[in-house]
């Protein structure tokens, strides 16, 4: 009996280090995403408009938030690992709400990003 409790805790903490490197990964992709913003800007003609700020401003805000969601992910996996060595059942709730809450953000920054550019080009 003692064996398959073990057994159960070894997958627990299995996935929860999958989990984390999902969450490195994600956190690589969100700061991805605010350099591909930049370089696709400024591969083009720059001015001294303000979608040159909004670019800058995208990719600096997606750096922080994919640091932020790294420093999540690890907080969240020794949380989890503390709690599986407990026998309890862990949580994941804040940390998908502030990934959710982080993608909105970086959505309506790109969104605001091209609103610009529209406008700039009419």
């Amino acid at each position: 009996m003692e064996n398959k409790k073990a057994d159960g805790r070894v997958q627990q903490l299995l996935a929860n280090e999958r989990t984390f490197l999902a969450w490195v990964r994600t956190s690589i992709a969100i700061i991805g995403i605010g350099f591909l913003t930049a370089s696709l800007h400024f591969t083009r003609a720059v001015g001294e408009r303000a979608d040159d700020q909004v670019a800058v401003f995208i990719s600096f805000s997606s750096l922080f938030f994919g640091l932020l969601t790294m420093v999540g992910g690890a907080i969240q996996f020794y949380q989890t690992k503390k709690r599986i060595l407990k026998f309890e059942v862990p949580s994941s709730s804040w940390i998908v709400i502030f990934l959710m809450v982080v993608v909105l953000l970086i959505i309506v920054l790109i969104a605001a990003y091209f609103i610009i550019q529209i406008n700039w080009l009419s």
